[in-house]
């Protein structure tokens, strides 16, 4: 039973690994992934490319790399693409919690200091 337990473990967990593995690679840094996508031939490629990349760094809480590329597919790509509108806002959002959560932080450290 216990044998039975790991491989279904092991397994599950390879399994993660390749599909994971099989998605699209997140570059190091914005600029990486605009340069990239200026060499793709249509606007829907590169929209598709450069949403991929601004999901994978939202998700990787990389925030202020997923907001630089949806501003850029919105002022150099596609103005009217509603999947960068909601990445962007998104985005924009979590950075200011992620901010507003650091000064509170200081604030609070700055209040026990010397106590």
């Amino acid at each position: 039973m216990k044998n039975l337990f790991f491989t279904t473990i092991v397994l599950g967990l390879f399994l993660s690994l390749v599909l994971v593995g099989c998605g699209e690679k997140k570059v190091a840094s914005s600029n990486e992934a605009i340069q990239t996508a200026k060499s793709m031939e249509t606007t829907q490629e590169k929209v598709d490319y450069l949403t991929k990349q601004a999901k994978a760094f939202y998700n990787s809480k990389e925030f202020q790399q997923a907001v630089d590329i949806a501003q850029y597919i919105l002022r150099y790509v596609d103005k009217d693409s509603q999947a960068a509108k909601d990445l962007l806002e998104k985005a924009k959002d979590a950075l200011a919690s992620q901010v507003k959560g650091a000064a509170e932080d200081v604030k609070k450290r700055l209040g026990d200091f010397g106590k």
